[in-house]
């Protein structure tokens, strides 16, 4: 067994330092280890078409654990609707309520031929690891795994149990979580929990550390399928009501409408923390967001300004998917539309719908729901584990400000809100500006982006656990 300790000086040809922004010291055999278990997750291709390779990935994680000694008692593969979950518990004293800490393994599914390498292939180029899942989220599935294994081969005796999770549907429906935090509370019940799906630090146009984020709230999300329809007809008798051109109308309204904005507590404190970065009328703009009344004119800037900046300060809706007609000579008996929303916190779909309606104003389009959302209201920011980030984040990327932030995307975080468990998310991963590649083309990570941000758990959890 290992001491608990980081390691000394006697340990120093074992070790690897990180390159910029500050020396880091990590030993060898724990860095090639989170290097192997990403490997391993990327050459699944844990997608929703394939269930199957999902449950063979949890279960080489399980038997690596197994075979690190951990109790068969403390590891529970969870089914639901068929996929996968993993649980895995690292018992402490109890002295503490336990800590959950999240990840997925599943992955919006690529073509291999579309990629420069292979997507479920983990290729190392130019200091970038590249493969399927190496961001979202397999990076953040092989550094819990790695610093559970490394945690226990150093006999560490934490004073609250760490709690692991590795969804397999996250990308997809979300029931693993879903199940988990109704069914199986027993299993991930804890004080408030970590997750590697959110947050994550912001380089400067120069690859700088500018800010490190911490996701305490989320975008809610809904989808609705909107459709027009008729008898149709031959296409040389044009009908005044054409179902294309119907749809075509009411997704133009729905573009030009633009929801108010509305700033909390959260995102207030973003672009008060934000404002630092920014140069001079971005800044000023900023920083009137951070008052008590919501300036309208620097909100409008600041939404012109950048697509990020205008999903943080309200609820959008876009059209994301268009099937129409049946035959080029005939008129189209049915068109259809996806429009997905993100609704911020404290708003519902209810409301969105309503809305979306008055806008469309026009009873030959109908309206359904995808999937039913549940809304999900931020966590609190907790000044003691925030803390704890800020201690880790100044040794790791010196000078660093730790911000809290709302994801205009969604994650399993929010059914764990929705269960009354504080969730920050703190991915740790830093990305250049432009270079978010998840669920796209070429997915990569930086090499030592990857192992800093495993470092940082690793300290973290150290800290937080006790």
């Amino acid at each position: 067994m290992r001491g608990s300790s980081l390691p000394t000086a006697a340990l120093a040809a074992s070790l690897v330092a990180l390159s910029a922004p500050s020396a880091v010291s990590v030993p060898v055999s724990d860095r090639q280890l989170s290097e192997d278990l990403l490997r391993e997750m990327v050459e699944f291709r844990s997608s929703a078409a394939f269930p199957e390779q999902t449950a063979s990935l949890l279960e080489a994680v399980q038997e690596r654990l197994l075979a690190e000694g951990f109790s068969p008692a403390d590891i529970e593969m969870v089914a639901s609707d068929g996929i996968a979950n993993l649980v895995v518990r690292y018992r402490g004293s109890g002295a503490e309520r336990p800590v959950l800490t999240m990840a997925h393994v599943d992955v919006v599914d690529a073509e291999p031929d579309a990629w420069s390498e292979h997507p479920f292939r983990l290729a190392e180029i130019d200091g970038y690891y590249y493969g399927r899942g190496t961001v979202d989220n397999k990076a953040g599935a092989a550094t819990l795994v790695s610093n559970f294994i490394r945690f226990r081969q150093e006999g560490f005796r934490p004073a609250r149990d760490i709690i692991m999770v590795l969804t397999g549907d996250e990308e997809s429906t979300g029931n693993g979580i879903d199940h988990l935090t109704s069914a199986r509370r027993d299993l991930i019940d804890a004080e408030f929990a970590l997750n590697t799906d959110a947050g994550g630090g912001r380089y400067d146009a120069n690859g700088e550390p500018q800010a490190f984020d911490v996701q305490t709230s989320e975008k809610l999300y809904q989808s609705f399928e909107l459709e027009v329809t008729n008898p149709g007809g031959h296409s040389s008798v044009p009908r005044p009501d054409n179902a294309i051109y119907g749809l075509v109308h009411a997704l133009a309204r729905i573009e030009a409408h633009e929801f108010p904005f509305e700033l909390s507590d959260g995102t207030r404190a973003y672009f008060e923390k934000s404002a630092q970065f920014e140069h001079r009328d971005l800044r000023q703009s900023m920083m009137r967001l951070a008052g008590d009344e919501l300036d309208e004119a620097a909100a409008e800037r600041l939404a012109a300004s950048d697509p990020y900046f205008n999903a943080t300060l309200r609820t959008t809706c876009v059209a994301t998917e268009l099937t129409a007609g049946h035959a080029e000579n005939a008129l189209p008996r049915s068109a259809r539309a996806t429009v997905n929303c993100r609704i911020l916190p404290g708003h519902s779909p209810d409301e969105v719908e309503r809305t979306l309606r008055r806008v469309v104003d026009d009873r030959g389009v109908t309206f359904r729901r995808l999937d039913d959302a549940f809304p999900s209201e931020a966590s609190p920011w907790n000044n003691e584990v925030a803390s704890r980030f800020e201690v880790v984040v100044d040794e790791l990327w010196p000078g660093t400000p730790v911000i809290p932030s709302m994801s205009t995307g969604a994650t399993d975080g929010l059914w764990v809100r929705n269960a009354g468990i504080p969730v920050y998310g703190v991915s740790a991963i830093f990305e250049a500006p432009g270079d978010e590649r998840a669920h796209g083309l070429d997915e990569r990570i930086g090499v030592d982006e990857f192992h800093r941000a495993v470092e940082f758990w690793y300290r973290l959890l150290r800290s937080v656990a006790g």
